[in-house]
């Protein structure tokens, strides 16, 4: 996992309007559809994990948890800590799942 590459394509995302941070913003857009993948921190208890896995599939939504804490997460994107993101657009979210994989 390139850790570094993915906090970047974040930061792009956000600045070009495409991420959704934290829980309500997230829920939101999910609920919408428009989400292309829902990035969740390893911080994240396995409890709030397994809730966001379970709606991300109810809304068929691609969904990760990755190697990121809050701080990272929350950085990347300009906010304070987030434990969840969700990205808006589809190239994007697979340059991410790209870095992922690296």
């Amino acid at each position: 996992m390139n850790k570094q590459g993915i906090l970047t394509l974040l930061g792009f995302a956000q600045k070009a309007g495409k991420l959704a941070a934290g829980e309500a913003a997230v829920e939101n857009f999910l609920k919408k559809g428009r989400l292309k993948l829902l990035l969740l921190s390893e911080e994240l208890s396995q409890n709030r994990q397994a809730e966001w896995q379970k709606q991300a599939e109810a809304y068929e939504t691609a969904w990760v948890c990755v190697n990121i804490t809050k701080v990272e997460l929350g950085a990347a994107v300009g906010l304070s800590p987030r434990g969840i993101v969700g990205v808006m657009d589809q190239s994007m979210a697979e340059a991410i799942m790209k870095k992922i994989q690296d």
